[in-house]
């Protein structure tokens, strides 16, 4: 398990969940719908790389996040929700020229996003083996 990759790409979570409130208090809603989906991505991949999968496209990173944490329980299934509607949200801000965002949608899923980290920086910590704690196996 690559730590300082996991432990970058929650940083980039939360750095990524900041932007998109500085966006939606700027009235940028498709842009703050992106950094928020943006912050669940990055948990997701970190999530992957404790297991040693690591993928390309975002796709296969929320279809093997709900696979393996979501269908698993190993986290609260809501999750995997916050992911899909962020991409279908950030598929819609990324794509149309003309697009209206509710910016209620956006705030949930920034706190959705928010939520996300927070369950995974808990359930990195009682992994086994990782250096925020858990049982490592030795005395």
């Amino acid at each position: 398990m690559n730590e300082v990759e996991i432990q970058a790409l929650l940083n980039k979570a939360e750095r990524a969940i900041g932007s998109a409130k500085t966006e939606l208090q700027a009235g940028n809603l498709d842009f703050a719908a992106s950094r928020a989906y943006y912050a669940s991505f990055y948990v997701a991949e970190a999530l992957l790389l404790t297991e040693n999968y690591r993928f390309s496209s975002h796709g296969k990173v929320i279809g093997q996040y709900g696979r393996r944490f979501a269908r698993t329980e190993a986290l609260d299934r809501s999750f995997h929700q916050v992911l899909l509607r962020g991409y279908r949200l950030r598929q819609v801000g990324d794509y149309a020229a003309l697009a209206e965002i509710e910016s209620e949608l956006v705030e949930e899923l920034i706190e959705g996003g928010q939520r996300f980290l927070a369950a995974a920086s808990r359930y990195l910590e009682d992994l086994p083996g990782s250096a925020g704690g858990g049982e490592s196996g030795e005395d």
